[in-house]
């Protein structure tokens, strides 16, 4: 019996291993497959690829899109990609671009606070990587603001705090067209992280399926079984289907490890085969 890890961040964007580790990993976990899913970004991508061609795992072109929705932030995962499509790539480089004046804008408002917070630490040694809330965190967290990175989200920077920025605001039918003009397969990810009632998670999945969502991330490390049952019935419903993933980010989590979660996640490679026939 063959698993795999649809939902894998590199240093890319806010992981802490390269993407070449990131598949070194993988195969050390014995998976048979992964999808690389950088945040806004596929520059990890070809790295991926070739690591995987040495450690015999197949690497899925993938990356993580945000976008909102009735004023929520919710995430679309994007598979099968033409990572090299020109107009995607102009595509990232405008939501790059976008993210890059959200993060100067709270670099600014900490630093006229007296934080002691750079770009330079926020980079990391890593000049390409993009930027997220969790490299603010995991500055406030090495400069000892905080304990830990849910503490910095939790007082500074989660959704109304007072170093929360908002982006410019991608609407999910976009995020979905882009995904799928680049070739790819357009997923929602980790759907009770956004917080939303079962009434409210069925009628964004109706909304998003009309938009052209193929599937649904029904198991991921922070479900119950019960709800990755439900959005497991779901995907019944509407003809969608079934993905699953760690979200691993390596030590920016460092409680959920590749391929299993917090231990007990366990993806069946069937869940590849059920994705690709919506290519």
């Amino acid at each position: 019996m063959s698993f795999i890890d649809l939902h894998v961040h590199s240093t890319a964007s806010d992981g802490t291993l390269t993407p070449s580790e990131v598949v070194h990993e993988a195969k050390k976990q014995q998976l048979s497959a992964m999808a690389l899913t950088d945040h806004d970004t596929v520059a990890g991508v070809r790295e991926a690829l070739l690591a995987g061609e040495k450690e015999q795992i197949r690497v899925i072109p993938g990356i993580e899109l945000t976008c909102h929705f009735l004023g929520k932030e919710i995430h679309m995962l994007g598979f099968f990609l033409d990572y090299e499509d020109k107009t995607f790539l102009n595509r990232l480089e405008h939501l790059r671009e976008i993210r890059a004046g959200r993060n100067n804008r709270m670099l600014e408002a900490f630093q006229r606070d007296g934080f002691p917070i750079t770009m330079e630490k926020l980079m990391h040694g890593n000049p390409d990587t993009v930027i997220t809330r969790a490299h603010f965190a995991r500055v406030l967290v090495e400069e000892g603001i905080v304990p830990s990175k849910d503490a910095a989200f939790q007082k500074y920077l989660g959704e109304g705090k007072k170093y929360y920025i908002p982006r410019s605001k991608i609407r999910p039918e976009d995020a979905i067209r882009y995904i799928r003009e680049a070739g790819g397969v357009a997923v929602l990810a980790h759907p009770y992280e956004y917080h939303l009632s079962n009434a409210q998670l069925i009628s964004l999945i109706e909304n998003l399926k009309e938009m052209g969502l193929s599937g649904i991330e029904c198991y991921h490390s922070n479900n119950y079984a019960q709800q990755s049952a439900f959005l497991r019935e779901l995907t019944r419903k509407y003809n969608l289907a079934a993905t699953g993933g760690s979200d691993f980010h390596g030590m920016n989590k460092p409680d959920i490890q590749i391929g299993i979660g917090h231990g007990g996640l366990k993806i069946h490679e069937s869940l590849l085969e059920e994705l690709e026939r919506f290519i």
